[in-house]
């Protein structure tokens, strides 16, 4: 159910223990706090990690690994150079990772798992 049909059914029903204006106000609470990724924020972010790329080509390209051939009438051709993807995924981490939303992990006490020794069993 969407927000606004929520808030509609607690302005036209009975009121109970709660007041209706408590419930508004929760309803407001809970999913206020949402955040709203624009078109420009995507485009912001893609030109970074663009400019990034543009100001950092030696560092994504092997140079040292370049693999060349000579070809017809002595002609030198640079048949390949690799590429460091590890420096792209970094540039994309930095520019995107703030739009995400940190997944909550489950932290597992140390007295649920106890060790057994030997001679307990």
């Amino acid at each position: 159910m969407k927000k606004e049909l929520v808030l509609q059914s607690v302005q036209n029903s009975v009121s109970s223990i709660f007041s209706k204006e408590d419930v508004i106000n929760l309803i407001n609470s809970v999913e206020g706090s949402s955040r709203v990724i624009t078109t420009n924020d995507i485009q912001r972010a893609i030109d970074n990690t663009i400019s990034w790329i543009e100001n950092n080509e030696r560092e994504l390209l092997d140079l040292d690994s370049a693999e060349f051939e000579i070809s017809y009438n002595n002609r030198l051709e640079c048949v390949g150079v690799p590429i460091n993807f590890d420096e792209i995924r970094e540039a994309l981490e930095n520019n995107f990772m703030d739009f995400g939303e940190a997944e909550q992990e489950e932290e597992v006490s140390s007295s649920e798992f106890v060790p057994v020794e030997d001679n307990e069993l």
